[in-house]
């Protein structure tokens, strides 16, 4: 990782947002609870300059041979701000993350 890396951090056990930060080196990172990290998409797909998530449910049944089931209803959750990737080194915008 360079000193460009951007790193989002969610708590393991919390949803919807909350609990979510955004740091530049991991040692910044406090040990106090079980945290998920994961390296920040510095050019992410967008739709109409928002970004979005995909939640899908899938069920898999076998490896070998591989079954998986995909449930018909799905979720796309949208940024409430426009991405703006020339400002995306604000950490503090998580509306925009």
């Amino acid at each position: 990782a360079n000193d460009r890396t951007i790193w989002i951090c969610k708590p393991s056990d919390s949803s919807r947002g909350r609990g979510v930060f955004l740091i530049r080196d991991l040692n910044e990172l406090a040990y106090d609870q079980q945290y998920i990290a994961q390296r920040y998409i510095d050019r992410p797909l967008t739709i109409g300059g928002y970004k979005f998530d995909l939640r899908l449910y899938v069920l898999v049944t076998s490896f070998h041979p591989m079954r998986a089931y995909l449930y018909k209803d799905g979720l796309v959750r949208f940024g409430t701000e426009k991405y703006d990737a020339s400002n995306s080194s604000d950490l503090s915008n998580l509306f925009s993350h």
